[in-house]
């Protein structure tokens, strides 16, 4: 399941605790995958069965003890096969559209409702896109700066940004064709309103 390899893809660039990895699915790795705490730690203790990471426990002040996990070369050699494979998609299931294709059983007060919250929702989107993506390019990252530095050659110190900058910058700009979708959309009602007031009210 792609939440393992998202796991073993974070931990390749050095050890974490459970609440690292928790915090980095709830802000960078979150654009893609989401996940809730109860899902990551009973992945922790699987991939751990599997050899693919270990963890020792760490004291945090005098009496806090938690747990940091490592990735072994099995969960290097696993992430890096995941990765070289060619991209693969669900079945499609959107029911924002869905929702939208049996509109005609409201009215054009709901239609209005329905357009101005998908806007909202990819306007903030994009605006917390836009931040993080800042913070990477900016080379404010530190887990990132760290997979730089441990490139092996100047040549592939180059990727580990570039991926990173691609995929943050290709959700960017599926955020604003979504903002410009919304905007067409809510465009078209205006028109329809006018041109049919009698239709402008709840059915």
């Amino acid at each position: 399941m792609s939440l393992d390899y998202a796991i073993l893809g974070w931990l390749s660039t050095g050890p974490g605790s459970g609440y690292d990895l928790v915090r980095q699915m709830d802000v960078g790795l979150s654009w893609f995958w989401g996940a809730s705490h109860a899902q990551i730690y009973p992945r922790l203790k699987v991939l751990e069965e599997r050899g693919l990471i270990t963890s020792e426990p760490v004291t945090v002040g005098t009496k806090l003890e938690k747990r940091v996990y490592s990735i072994t070369e099995a969960g290097r050699a696993a992430v890096s096969a995941w990765a070289s494979e060619p991209p693969t998609y669900p079945p499609n299931r959107d029911s924002e559209r869905l929702r939208l294709i049996f509109g005609d059983h409201g009215d054009t007060k709901a239609m209005r409702r329905h357009f101005e919250t998908h806007l909202d929702r990819f306007e903030k989107r994009k605006a917390n896109l836009q931040e993080f993506l800042d913070s990477v390019t900016s080379r404010k990252h530190q887990r990132i700066e760290q997979r730089i530095a441990d490139a092996p050659t100047e040549a592939l110190k180059e990727i580990p940004l570039a991926v990173r900058t691609m995929a943050y910058a290709g959700d960017l700009r599926r955020a604003e064709l979504e903002i410009d979708w919304a905007r067409e959309c809510l465009a078209w009602l205006d028109d329809f309103e006018r041109r049919h007031p009698e239709e402008s009210r709840a059915g």
